[in-house]
């Protein structure tokens, strides 16, 4: 029972530090190959949207929403987000999940160049509720830096996180822990409506890695469905092996609500 309550605050912490849409994709002359990463005019018709480039599938990058937009985005039926751009830099999260999850997060996006963007969040609420006796709440913050455009860009970050539980993880009788992750997340265009994705998470003070990796696909203008594996391994301190005893399928979905 402790290892799959461990194992469950360490899956519901991984996805709610996507704290985390929108250059368009145009192809200015459709005999030719060559992408230009411009905002369009609202005249343009060869408009794809990426409705998807706050996020990788469970990391963030360092872009924030537009104005006055709102996306909607859900992992495995299990959590489900909302987010609101305050200002074209500024993002406001709500986070649910079926385990009891009820948290918040603001992101804010500074502009170091026009492919170099620094991330700021800061999270805190309920992580985890079965029960009053499991029961578990988090509080922290987060800093990422992204190179690229918003089809075509990687990502590194790190974030701090208290959690103070009402349940004894680890036998050593403390109820608070800190968890100290870093990560890197990378996406890549390959066609109009498609994209790869690849990320890894590592905690550093527990020795647990995971990430994911898979696909993206553009649905229609404003949505976005993800495909992808997580694997979730660690090392036993007792043997200082590694092991990586499950990889778990993800689908994802999101989607962009607001003006245009």
């Amino acid at each position: 029972m402790k290892q799959i309550f461990v194992f469950l605050l360490f899956f519901i912490g991984i996805a709610f530090s996507i704290f985390s849409q929108d250059i368009d994709y145009v192809i200015s002359d459709p005999n030719k190959e060559k992408k230009e990463f411009n905002k369009p005019s609202n005249s343009d018709s060869t408009i794809v949207s990426n409705p998807d480039y706050v996020s990788y599938i469970l990391t963030s990058t360092a872009y924030t929403l537009e104005k006055k937009k709102i996306r909607l985005s859900g992992t495995d039926v299990i959590f489900i987000k909302g987010s609101y751009g305050i200002t074209d830099n500024t993002m406001f999260s709500i986070n649910i999940s079926a385990f009891g999850t009820f948290t918040a997060s603001l992101k804010q996006q500074i502009d170091l160049s026009d492919y170099l963007k620094l991330g700021l969040s800061a999270s805190g609420g309920r992580l985890l509720f079965f029960n009053f006796d499991t029961t578990a709440y988090f509080g922290g913050g987060q800093a990422m830096i992204t190179l690229g455009d918003r089809q075509d860009n990687i990502t590194a970050g790190s974030g701090f996180y208290l959690i103070k539980s009402s349940y004894d993880l680890f036998g050593n009788g403390k109820d608070q822990f800190v968890l100290h992750n870093v990560y890197v997340g990378f996406q890549k265009q390959l066609g109009e409506k498609i994209y790869i994705i690849a990320e890894g998470i590592y905690f550093i003070n527990y020795k647990v890695f995971t990430g994911s990796a898979g696909v993206k696909l553009i649905m229609g203008e404003r949505m976005a469905l993800n495909f992808g594996l997580m694997p979730f391994g660690f090392n036993d301190p007792s043997s200082n092996n590694s092991d990586i005893p499950v990889a778990i399928p993800l689908i994802s979905f999101r989607v962009l609500l607001g003006r245009n």
